[in-house]
């Protein structure tokens, strides 16, 4: 008997429901959104930030005092410690490995560039890092700073001889794409480079590859491949820094906890969180002799970004589901007043309270389950259009979050359901039957 009441009590008001199933499927549309974009393209708005640039750096434990100034290092190239460039493959071993999205050497020797003071340094472009099983990375400087303008082109880390000039200092000189430029070091220029040296046995050509642009201090500063200034600093196979730009997450209270002081349970759930703390740390444990530091601002500005993001996206979804819900409650009002005295009989029947409120919540409890599917497969349509649009790749169907999602529609339908069908159940049965 139940059954069929409830199936004629669908057929007979197919308009309405229609209405309330619409209501349902728009904030769930928006819900499986927000959802969908959070698990499948949360990582790439991480990987959009990433364009910040590094937010670890890695030094030498036993360094001395540095000598910095615009994050750059001007002490002599033989003073202070420094880390083997073999041991950067480590890096790609950690637990968090696939987070590692591109790192960086970094060695600096203070020169003088045709007259005027700067500094040479020397990194990978785009290095082919060979790891274990096989696996080759590639990263370097155009992978660790996307954001980099060069006019001209990069140079190659097998032309030793090639180098990428600052913007400001190659305007002050006068310097353009494909111009040779002699740059001045203490010392004696290995014999590998002496042909290239001719003035004298100090002094090192280079042809100009390209002109960045950062906007830093860069700018005043030349790049050149590692292995070169490796060389004119007399310290093969040695960097100074490392620059490593990792995926993490948003930091908390327990994010910032010293490891040291973590009990063993701590210290397995802080490891396997994320964090820019913990992905140091396990550089850090990596790379003998080493000091893996988060770059503090980097890393919270991120943070402040991702978590301001997913503030939004829940807000938004949280509006569109209190308007669904507003939207049920209006049509189960409508619903439960021209039903007055359906609702009179049941009770003059001896039907109690709870089973003719059972009726009603498994009528909207179908339209809630139609419109969460509707909602379902609409959202996740929307989510892989926008996608598409703002990432250039499509979201992913994720049929996992479906029965959170028919969960979610069908809380959405009780809420709106309770107001109106707890106001018709307190008419008197005989009052709803006279009128």
């Amino acid at each position: 008997m139940l059954i069929r009441i409830i199936q004629r009590s669908l057929v007979r008001r197919r308009q309405r429901k229609m209405l309330s199933a619409l209501a349902v499927a728009l904030g769930i549309t928006v819900a499986t959104v927000v959802g969908t974009m959070m698990l499948d393209v949360g990582d790439r708005i991480n990987r959009e930030l990433r364009s910040f640039g590094a937010n670890i750096s890695v030094t030498p434990a036993a360094d001395g005092l540095p000598v910095e100034i615009g994050g750059i290092d001007y002490r002599p190239a033989g003073a202070g410690a420094f880390l083997r460039a073999d041991d950067l493959a480590k890096i790609k071993t950690i637990f968090w490995r696939n987070n590692i999205v591109a790192f960086a050497p970094f060695l600096y020797l203070p020169a003088t560039v045709q007259g005027r003071r700067a500094v040479i340094i020397g990194t990978w472009f785009h290095h082919a890092v060979p790891v274990n099983g096989g696996e080759v990375f590639e990263t370097g400087v155009q992978d660790l700073h996307p954001t980099w303008q060069v006019r001209g082109r990069w140079p190659s880390d097998g032309d030793l001889q090639s180098c990428l000039v600052g913007q400001r200092l190659a305007r002050a000189l006068h310097l353009r794409p494909g111009d040779a430029v002699r740059v001045s070091v203490g010392g004696t220029v290995p014999p590998a480079f002496a042909a290239a040296s001719k003035p004298s046995a100090s002094v090192m050509q280079f042809e100009i590859s390209g002109m960045v642009e950062t906007g830093g201090p860069e700018e005043d500063q030349i790049f050149a491949p590692l292995e070169t200034v490796q060389r004119l600093a007399r310290q093969p196979g040695k960097v100074r820094r490392v620059e490593v730009s990792a995926l993490t997450k948003p930091e908390d209270d327990f994010a910032r906890r010293d490891p040291s002081r973590m009990s063993p349970e701590e210290l397995e759930r802080w490891s396997c969180s994320p964090y820019v703390r913990s992905i140091a740390y396990q550089i850090q444990q990596a790379i003998p002799g080493s000091v893996a530091q988060p770059v503090l601002p980097v890393a919270e500005t991120e943070g402040k970004i991702l978590n301001r993001v997913g503030a939004l996206m829940g807000l938004l979804a949280a509006a569109a589901l209190i308007t669904a819900a507003l939207a049920v409650a209006s049509m189960m009002l409508a619903n439960v007043f021209e039903r007055r005295a359906e609702i009179g009989l049941y009770k003059a029947l001896g039907a109690t309270d709870a089973r003719v409120a059972l009726i009603f919540l498994i009528e909207a409890s179908v339209v809630g389950v139609a419109g969460g599917t509707i909602g379902y497969f609409a959202g996740s349509a929307l989510a892989w259009r926008l996608a598409i649009r703002v990432f250039g790749t499509p979201a992913g169907i994720h049929w996992a979050i479906l029965p959170a999602v028919l969960l979610l529609a069908l809380v959405v339908t009780w809420v709106g359901s309770a107001g109106p069908l707890a106001r018709g159940l307190k008419a008197p049965a005989a009052a709803a039957l006279r009128n």
